[in-house]
């Protein structure tokens, strides 16, 4: 194999500036060989104790945020947001955070699988298992066009590049590649090609909103880039009085993002359209004298007013005077943005919500200052359900003769009335690339397991000026090989003829990059320069402001939108099925990993077990409670499932969250009739008392703050926190002549989506108890999002989140009462645990007012692979062993060590625990207070600071700024 590069790049050069030896074994199909003694003249870059970070990307979600890889002895031990990434802007979500994990996950295939006759696998060497699949390639392209097919995950860059070329080396369609992303958003794709004439999603900026309305969008969670929004929504709940952004949710169910809505507007299952048309209605009526509506979308009003208010509210299921309050709000509140829909509101005319939505936008001038088109790259597009439908036909009707499945798990992820898993026993031979097993590998024949994406390289281009890079971290864990280098060289097998001009994967995408660095360098020097700095910065980052179009309003385009469908017919004996996908959960790929088992649903406190949430009212007529088994059928299918009373969701509704089998099993193979994608809100059902109940594990204690008002809200008209007066002092406080260590939670700009405590989990060995001990309420979490409902059962519903973890007294409870003197306090200011000297009493969780103290009932277990992902700097704790949130001790020691090294004082940012490291609202500032020019030390002194239980008078280092409440619209 040549080392010279078509751009004169050479892969040994790469790998110097890499600077990192086990680099090799990712860029190349075979392993790089290993010495015995492979550091006895160890490389420059590598000190041992001392990290090194490595910028790649994450692919958990088509979002594509950046990430940098913390390393230590040549392993992965910690992922974070790039800063760089104009995407992620430095923040990570739940699920990139746990990724690490499914590098090091127990089950992950360790090489090549053949199944035999006997129908199990069994291993199978690399030259064997290309050199089957090469002929299955030939014998099916000899056969004619179509028997051979791809189904892939959304690859915008040059693994989705590379397929292309690959299936039309083999004589294959366009069309024989399938994308297959169970959330993607068609309806708005659609949607914007009829009104638009651009078949692209569009790009939001939601700090500029005033006002932001989303019809079951979940933009917090999982809908098109979560972080993204999350830090835009953060930009605007920063500003407060008129200017704070204000946040409305429309639909039957309140997600994780309607808890953040200053408004909730409690639509049916499927009333979001009549919403939708309400409002376009109000906001065109000329008898409501809207200033400046789009002429475009004015006249469309006559067509509008055939709707009378009393039917579209009665279709909405909401009060006209709500939806008028709302197009109110909107008129005088400017610029907004208005979303949808989302997975929860996508419904047999979900594109004509979608339409109607943009048609709102457009009359209220929103295009141009808060959406904006031509920023997609449309590098690669999600197939529409229809798509997937016809695909699973033909492998049923033995039309395909090999399918190949990269990064997908049609069995899993799709409908089980559309009969995917069925289906594959129809095809000679799947072949999966998948990492680990799931039910579409259980069906496949031939498994030639990938690399992890932190093993690998790669590209994505999620939208214009935007290409981010992945490299490899660290050297591949087992005996698997890039997928794309597999295509590669079957293909190569396949067409000896025509073979593709490229032997090497690496070479392959070292070509594509090559034409982003010659846009920034000419001279071939300059051309290595420029990519050595983009592999270190994360990516190629261009403006893609210059890419935007204006958007304009195709004539005659929105008249299809403006006519309300007929209303569904509903058996008195159903209610309305409300699927949703969870931050932690998200399409359920992995949603096996065990930081995401562990960790409780943020609103329901459930672990390690689905739950269907339904109101009081409606478990009260069924005679109900939390944990009794409730049996779901549909038209497609029948589940048992436990209940969670939940007010949160309209009494004539029950709710599944998606991620495992059990909505799948009831969702029927439906599609929205404009964009053929799936109707996830198309499902109606029975719900039944299934006459047995389980211990569900549920992280919760009373989810009512019972008068306590734990935590306080404020308004414009009210905006301080009434404080209790401490100034009776009994003793002396304990000195801090150095630093105090502090930190500052804006509960305004937190949204509860659980980054933080996956990062903690990371950063700090935090061990997986599983669900036996879940049951039992073991958990081991130094950090928690309480959620609260409301001051008293069957009140008004009043959603508050409120992190929670080691508060840092002053006046530490839990020290006196230690006696053997394991946890005492420091000078600067931190309540230290010393573990090898604990004893295990448990006094100091028992006199915690904040119950942040978790107890070892047994040593903590890391199957191996899984103990790679510990970090050497925090102690691994053994049974019998009280520990808590440390405001990550060694990274405090980490930074006054670097700042001792180069003399100077530790400066304000220098030191950020991993929880205010990966949150993407900025929720979480860290400092010192003894320095009154810190971020933190400002932050305690605004008029909305309070503290936990203050009046315990416990001191703690932590500072909370109380929510702000909008002002009701006239």
């Amino acid at each position: 194999m040549s080392e010279s590069r078509p751009n004169g790049f050479h892969r040994r050069t790469f790998l110097k500036m890499a600077g990192f030896a086990g680099v090799a074994a990712g860029c190349s199909p075979k392993s790089a060989t290993q010495k015995l003694i492979p550091l006895l003249v160890p490389a420059q870059d590598i000190v041992p104790g001392t990290p090194l970070y490595y910028r790649t990307l994450c692919r958990e979600c088509p979002a594509g945020c950046g990430v940098t890889a913390r390393t230590r002895e040549g392993r992965a031990v910690k992922l974070e947001g790039n800063p760089e990434d104009p995407i992620g802007g430095g923040a990570l979500c739940a699920r990139g955070q746990a990724a690490l994990q499914a590098l090091y996950h127990p089950d992950r295939f360790k090489g090549p699988l053949r199944r035999g006759p006997d129908g199990k696998l069994a291993p199978i060497s690399w030259d064997e298992a290309e050199e089957v699949l090469a002929q299955a390639l030939s014998a099916a392209r000899a056969k004619g066009t179509g028997r051979i097919r791809l189904l892939s995950r959304l690859e915008p860059g040059s693994a989705g590049a590379l397929q292309r070329e690959v299936l039309g080396s083999l004589g294959a369609r366009p069309s024989d590649r399938v994308v297959l992303e169970p959330l993607d958003p068609g309806p708005l794709r659609a949607a914007s090609k009829a009104l638009f004439d651009l078949p692209e999603l569009p790009a939001f900026d939601l700090a500029q909103a005033r006002s932001v309305v989303t019809f079951g969008a979940d933009f917090l969670e999982t809908w098109l880039s979560p972080v993204e929004h999350m830090r835009q929504l953060a930009a605007g709940r920063g500003r407060l009085g008129e200017q704070r952004t204000r946040l409305t949710w429309i639909g039957p169910r309140l997600s994780l993002t309607g808890v953040s809505a200053d408004r909730w507007v409690r639509a049916r299952a499927g009333g979001e359209l009549a919403v939708a048309l309400g409002l376009l209605r109000w906001i065109t009526d000329p008898a409501n004298a809207v200033p400046e509506v789009a002429p475009e979308v004015q006249v469309l009003h006559p067509r509008l007013a055939q709707f009378a208010p009393a039917e579209l509210a009665a279709r909405a299921g909401v009060p006209w005077q709500e939806i008028a309050r709302l197009g109110h709000e909107l008129a005088r509140r400017r610029p907004s943005v208005l979303l949808g829909p989302g997975p929860a509101s996508q419904g047999q005319q979900a594109t004509q919500l979608a339409a109607v939505v943009l048609l709102v936008n457009v009359a209220l001038g929103n295009l141009g200052q808060t959406i904006f088109y031509g920023v997609d790259s449309r590098a690669d597009v999600t197939s529409s359900f229809l798509e997937i439908e016809k695909l699973v036909a033909d492998l049923r009707r033995g039309e395909v003769d090999v399918l190949l499945v990269h990064h997908a798990d049609p069995a899993g992820t799709l409908p089980a009335s559309l009969g995917a898993g069925e289906a594959l026993g129809k095809v000679p031979l799947v072949v999966s690339f998948a990492l680990r097993p799931d039910a579409t590998t259980s069906r496949a024949h031939l498994i030639l397991p990938d690399h992890h994406t932190l093993e690998s390289f790669g590209d994505v281009s999620s939208r214009h000026g935007v290409v981010s890079l992945a490299q490899p971290v660290m050297t591949q864990l087992a005996d698997t090989r890039a997928a794309s280098q597999v295509l590669l060289e079957v293909a190569r097998k396949a067409s000896p003829a025509a073979p593709l001009p490229w032997t090497d994967w690496f070479e392959y995408v070292q070509a594509r990059m090559g034409i982003h660095a010659r846009r920034i360098a000419r001279s071939e020097p300059e051309i290595a320069a420029a990519q050595h700095a983009a592999l270190q910065r994360g990516g190629y980052y261009f403006d893609a402001a210059v890419r935007r179009v204006r958007a304009e309003l195709v004539p005659g385009a929105a008249e299809p939108f403006l006519a309300l469908p007929a209303a569904p017919l509903r058996a008195e004996a159903e209610v309305d099925l409300v699927v949703f996908p969870t931050a932690l959960r998200g399409d359920g790929k992995n949603a096996d990993l065990p930081w995401l088992q562990e960790i409780p649903d943020a609103l329901s406190s459930v672990s390690w077990s689905p739950w269907a949430e339904l109101s009081p009212a409606f478990a009260a007529r069924l005679g109900v409670a939390t944990g009794d088994l409730l049996t779901l059928r549909s038209s497609s299918g029948r589940v048992e499932v436990p209940a969670y009373v939940f007010p949160g969701i309209r009494d004539d509704a029950v709710a599944l969250p998606l991620g495992g089998p059990e909505a799948l099993a009831l969702l029927p193979a439906i599609e929205d009739a404009g964009s053929g994608a799936l109707a996830f809100s198309a499902a109606r059902v029975s719900v039944t008392r299934a006459g047995k109940r389980i211990s569900l594990p549920v992280l919760e204690g009373s989810p009512y703050q019972h008068g306590r008002n734990i935590v306080p809200t404020v308004s414009a008209a009210a905006p301080a926190v009434a404080r209790p007066d401490l100034s009776h002092k009994m003793y002396e406080e304990p000195s801090h002549p150095e630093h105090r260590w502090s930190m500052a939670i804006d509960l305004d700009r937190c949204t509860g989506c659980q980054a933080c405590v996956v990062a903690c989990f990371a950063e700090n060995n935090v061990p997986v108890m599983g669900r036996e001990a879940a049951v039992l309420g073991r958990y081991m979490g130094w950090l928690r999002i309480e959620r609260y409902l409301g001051d008293q059962p069957g009140g008004e519903l009043d959603v508050q989140l409120l992190p929670m973890m080691c508060q840092q007294c002053g006046n530490a409870p839990c020290e006196p009462v230690c006696p053997v003197y394991a946890t005492y306090h420091t000078a600067e200011g931190l309540n230290a645990q010393v573990y090898n000297r604990c004893v295990g009493t448990r006094y100091c969780a028992n006199n915690c007012p904040y119950k942040v103290r978790t107890f070892n009932w047994r040593d903590a277990q890391f199957t191996t692979p899984l103990n790679m992902q510990l970090n050497p700097d925090v102690t691994v704790r053994s049974r019998g062993v009280a520990e808590k949130c440390t405001f990550c001790v060694q990274r405090i020691r980490a930074a006054k060590n670097q700042a001792h090294d180069e003399g100077r004082p530790v400066t304000d940012g220098d030191i950020t625990p991993a929880c205010a490291q990966t949150c993407g609202a900025k929720a979480i500032v860290f400092g010192d207070a003894n320095d009154p020019t810190s971020r933190v030390s400002r932050l305690a002194h605004e008029p909305r600071a309070f503290r936990a239980l203050e009046e315990v008078n416990t001191q703690p280092a932590i500072t909370y700024l109380a929510r702000v409440r909008a002002n009701e619209e006239p």
